[in-house]
């Protein structure tokens, strides 16, 4: 084997010169010529970017072609690859009677008799791939004219007529128009339209408004066709060992583009199986020397896994291994802010690349980036400054262990809630790879993700927007607010340093960053620029919402009736209603789509909800929902109409929906019991209720409703708990909240129960002993009200009818007596008969419990009590003759305690 001696170079814009050999790659000498050897190896390491390609006078001739590919690849001339000799021979001819895929794969066939065409036939596919990822993620962007020849190639000539076809009835006026409309797309539709047909994948359409998505269709399709391993071009292709690794980019990027919640099960098994081979190749070696390879590999397979929502920490950790990164999570006292005089514990990240220093030297050709640093106004530092100098320390970090960390970072953000906590971890992982500029893409992915934690923080939101606006014109080649100068744009980073390590990172498509900038400025209230944003990736909801915030209803209506001139859509028809609150837009909507949009039927319900026109509301809330079942707060909203129109099985119906799709809706909950309990059905409510306090157990209207609940089942130990619960709110609670007192009914209820139960077990140790526990909640929760700053009379009467129930008789005498003292409280007892009557009951109670004792002392206090009370009621009313009858019971009562006096 032939081991060419190379010499090293410091050129890191493309791809860098290294010493060659044949490690790992698994053909035979004796069947492959000299050339296609190196070819091959220069093959297998180009996915890396860590070889040049070599020839000596032998194999000139044969990779002549392949060294001019390999020139335009590392320079960034990806549109001159797919002009060039071996493009042109590919894509020659047109397409007659077949599918351009059909006609793409026979053309990749065909042309790919030997090991070499083989090699070039996949250069053009990484060069359709790059140019992709260029338009769509890193910049610099690209302009129509560059591509203007060759998206698409003359060879696909029922694409090419679409993407130059005029519509009908155009004139030289409407072109006009076109060219100064606010909302004319920048893409031809009837042509990104078939090209987007061939990307769908399991009824999923791609992003609408992505660029030049001629070029991953392309990519995809040539990869596909190289790797298929049932065609004779296998023969050859099979050596190609950088083929799977390119076309597992491909899937990543592929996946990506769709625009669904849920990811593509086709194209993750597609995933698996190429990935599986990748890592054959580049993973299952011992070799130090490869070690990074084979650690690239595992983390691009990492990543994969979470593009397609798989556990992917294990992966990370795998591919940590590989690399030789040690990372440690830990503290150290240090300080945040400009002006704090005490250093408090902060979270700290220390990691240390194993490779030596050499190898992470960063570039001399390492291009300069926006940066926004704090004004110097700001109190927080730009770095948490550590007491220990150590810490301080920036030890080397490769470009690849950056990345691992990045990885390890989006874990965090993804296996844990959104709190400080969370971003507390993440900002520490991400200062650690911001102390490197080493490359364009990773220092870019480390700056955006800080800036999205900032935006959470005020000290920190303006900075944090400003960044993910420089970070969104670094993409562009126009002078910007944060991209001024005509010399800032010369400085950035060319394209081939952008896409070097794309793939290691995950940094979203250049229409999620301007989506998210958007939605940050409409949440700052900044909503004519987020409405120019939404502009430029054809949000026209979102749009029209911001210039209905900002009150521009005219431009709104505008926009909307200039789209529905272009092409009506059910979404334009509903804006229209929206902005004009004209129901016969809505009902247009309906009309366009067949009666298949369910938001424009929503609409029609809120529309005559706000109306009071209940009845018709809930017909339209019905139709909506038999087109789009899962929409919780249209059930919830049907359930809510339902109840105010009496129809309780309907509404019960509509909330089940909602507690289904939603378990954690507390308040559906809650209505699901009120239904049943005004049904009497407490059996059924129970539960109900117990899921709406596992999710909200501060809300009163619920405990009242669960101590009626408890009441009618006879639950009373969870009865007392309810009542706790409410004092408890009551107490915690304002005023204006509207929480009532205990009811008297419920309280006597539940003492009248328990004592009721405790008597029914008598002989049952078991319940006996249950009961008791119960009887002393119940006990407790009377101290407790008796006790209270706004204790009523009757609780004084409950607490003694419990303690003379349960044997606690010297208890009573008490109870009753500041029962007594709460009543004679109330200002003009004397001259309310309920109010007498309820005294003279009390003072009754009282002298009979003084007597039953019959010494001279207490009979005497009975004596002066009932006295007392005759004496104010007699006062009260001179010459009435309606006393009540309790009152002369009580003149009886003072009769025989004198009787008792008088005989001792």
């Amino acid at each position: 084997m032939i081991d060419p001696h190379i010499e090293d170079s410091d050129d890191d814009s493309g791809f860098g010169l290294a010493n060659l050999d044949f490690h790992g790659v698994d053909f035979d000498a004796a069947e492959l010529t000299h050339a296609e050897m190196n070819a091959l190896n220069w093959e297998r390491q180009l996915p890396f970017h860590a070889a040049s390609l070599q020839f000596d006078d032998k194999s000139q001739n044969d990779l002549k072609i392949i060294k001019e590919i390999e020139e335009l690849l590392s320079t960034g001339r990806y549109v001159d690859v797919l002009r060039g000799t071996k493009a042109q021979e590919l894509f020659r001819g047109y397409t007659q009677g077949v599918s351009p895929s059909e006609y793409l794969r026979q053309q990749v066939h065909s042309q790919g008799q030997t090991v070499l065409s083989c090699i070039e036939i996949e250069c053009i596919a990484v060069a359709a791939l790059n140019l992709f990822l260029q338009a769509n993620y890193t910049g610099p962007s690209l302009e129509v004219s560059d591509v203007l020849d060759i998206n698409p190639h003359a060879c696909f000539s029922e694409w090419r007529d679409l993407s130059v076809m005029e519509p009908k009835n155009t004139t030289d006026e409407t072109k006009e128009e076109k060219k100064s409309s606010v909302t004319s797309g920048k893409r031809n539709n009837a042509y990104q339209n078939a090209i987007l047909a061939e990307l769908a994948v399991d009824g999923i359409w791609p992003v609408q408004v992505c660029q030049v998505s001629y070029f991953l269709w392309l990519a995809r399709t040539i990869l596909a066709a190289l790797n298929d391993s049932q065609a004779p071009i296998y023969e050859y292709s099979r050596h190609l060992k950088g083929l799977s690794l390119w076309k597992s980019r491909s899937i990543v990027a592929h996946e990506r583009l769709l625009h669904s919640r849920e990811p593509s099960q086709t194209l993750w098994v597609e995933a698996q199986n190429t990935f599986r081979s990748c890592l054959e190749i580049y993973c299952d070696t011992s070799s130090p020397e490869y070690r990074s390879e084979g650690a690239t590999v595992m983390l691009e397979w990492g990543l994969a896994q979470f593009h397609f929502q798989k556990k992917s920490l294990p992966t990370f950790r795998k591919a940590q291994n590989l690399s030789g990164l040690t990372v440690e999570v830990t503290g150290s006292i240090g300080k945040r802010t400009k002006f704090q005089q005490e250093a408090t514990a902060q979270l700290l990240v220390r990691a240390q690349s194993t490779v030596p220093a050499s190898e992470t030297t960063p570039s001399k050709n390492t291009a300069s980036l926006q940066r926004v640093e704090h004004s110097n106004d700001e109190i927080l530092l730009e770095k948490i400054q550590f007491d220990d100098e150590r810490d301080m320390e920036i030890k080397p970090l490769t470009i690849l262990d950056q990345s691992i960390l990045m990885a390890f970072c989006l874990d965090v953000k993804e296996s844990n809630a959104a709190d400080e906590l969370t971003a507390e971890e993440m900002g520490a992982y991400l200062a650690r790879v911001l102390d490197h500029h080493d490359d364009w893409m990773v220092y870019s992915t480390a700056l955006l993700e800080r800036s999205w934690l900032e935006f959470e923080r005020t000290h920190a939101r303006e900075r944090a927007i400003l960044q993910i606006q420089a970070l969104v014109d670094q993409h562009t080649n126009r002078l910007t607010i944060t991209q001024s100068t005509v010399k800032s744009i010369e400085e950035s980073a060319p394209v081939q340093v952008r896409l070097r390590n794309l793939h290691l990172i995950v940094y979203p498509p250049r229409w999620s960053m301007i989506q998210d900038l958007a939605d940050r400025y409409a949440k700052l209230g900044i909503v004519t620029s987020a409405a120019e944003l939404y502009t430029d990736i054809e949000f026209w909801n979102d749009v029209v919402d911001c210039y209905r915030r900002a009150g521009k209803m005219a431009t709104a209506e505008a926009i909307v009736r200039e789209r529905l001139e272009m092409e009506e859509s059910p979404r334009m028809w509903e804006a229209l209603g929206d902005i004009t609150n004209d129901p016969t837009c809505f009902e247009k909507a309906i009309e366009v789509s067949h009666g298949r949009y369910s938001s424009a039927f929503l609409a029609l319900g809120s529309h005559y909800f706000e109306k009071g026109q209940i009845e018709t509301a809930a017909e339209y809330y019905e139709k909506a929902l038999k087109i789009r079942p899962l929409v919780t707060s249209a059930w919830f909203r049907l359930g809510t109409i339902q109840m105010q129109l009496e129809h309780w099985e309907a509404a019960l119906r509509a909330f089940s929906e909602v507690v289904q799709q939603e378990p954690e809706e507390y308040d559906a909950w809650a209505n699901v019991a009120a239904i049943h309990m005004r049904q009497r059905r407490p059996a059924e409510a129970y539960p109900a209720l117990m899921e709406a306090l596992k999710y909200n157990r501060n809300n009163w209207r619920v405990w009242v409703s669960k101590l009626y609940t408890c009441l009618d089942l006879n639950k009373f130990d969870e009865a007392v708990q309810a009542c706790e619960m409410l004092l408890d709110l009551r107490k915690a609670k304002q005023a204006s909240d509207g929480i009532p007192p205990l009811e008297e009914r419920c309280v006597r209820a539940i003492v009248g129960g328990t004592l009721k139960e405790f008597e029914a077990s008598a002989g049952n140790e078991i319940q006996l002993d249950s009961c008791r526990r119960t009887l002393s909640r119940v006990h407790a929760l009377l101290e407790r009200l008796s006790t209270s700053s706004d204790a009523e009379p009757w609780m004084f009467e409950t607490m003694a009818v419990f303690n003379q129930a349960v044997g606690q008789n010297e208890e009573v005498l008490d109870n009753l007596l500041k029962e007594y003292r709460s009543l004679q409280a109330v200002a003009g007892w004397e001259k309310d008969d309920k109010l007498v009557i309820k005294i003279c009951r009390v003072a009754s109670q009282i002298s009979n419990l003084y007597c039953q004792k019959g010494d001279k002392q207490n009979l005497t206090k009975a004596r002066f009590l009932v006295r007392g009370v005759n004496q104010k009621i007699e006062a009260s009313r001179p010459g009435d003759n309606t006393i009540p009858e309790e009152v002369l019971q009580l003149s009886k009562v003072m009769d025989e305690i004198e009787t008792k006096l008088s005989s001792l």
